[in-house]
């Protein structure tokens, strides 16, 4: 991991093989980051993707071994049980003539070539709170 301070927040320049949403949780403990925003472009593989059904109250997850482009990748950060959590969630793209897109929320991924992440770090910390109806830990606002 690569890191510039820049006016508002951080550039984050991860290298082939790190572990997309462990290295950033890290970096947001390690630098105190209690709440905050991101994106990111790049490539990963092994991506394990995934949508929350709310009928069942649960996540479905499945892994994309695949190498796949980032079009897109957000998400934020919130305190859950006083520890950084992110919520991410990206569009990847195959690298192949289909250029077929898959949108999801990201549980992990490994980069495959890089990833450039600009992160966004809040002066106030947020938390994150159980949601009765949803069954779902929520922005507590």
């Amino acid at each position: 991991m690569v890191i510039r301070d820049v006016e508002s927040g951080f550039m984050i320049k991860l290298a082939r093989g790190e572990k997309v949403v462990a290295s950033l949780t890290t970096f947001c403990e390690r630098r105190g980051i209690n709440g905050g925003v991101f994106q990111a472009v790049g490539a990963v593989e092994d991506a394990e993707i995934g949508y929350y059904n709310l009928g069942k109250r649960e996540y479905f997850f499945k892994t994309i071994p695949e190498i796949m482009e980032v079009a897109s990748m957000n998400g934020n950060v919130a305190l859950v049980d006083g520890k950084p959590f992110l919520h991410t969630h990206a569009v990847l793209s195959r690298t192949d003539e289909t250029l077929a897109t898959l949108g999801a929320h990201i549980k992990e991924a490994t980069v495959a070539v890089t990833l450039e992440v600009y992160l966004t770090p809040f002066a106030v910390p947020f938390t994150r709170a159980y949601d009765e109806e949803t069954g779902l830990k929520l922005l507590d606002l």
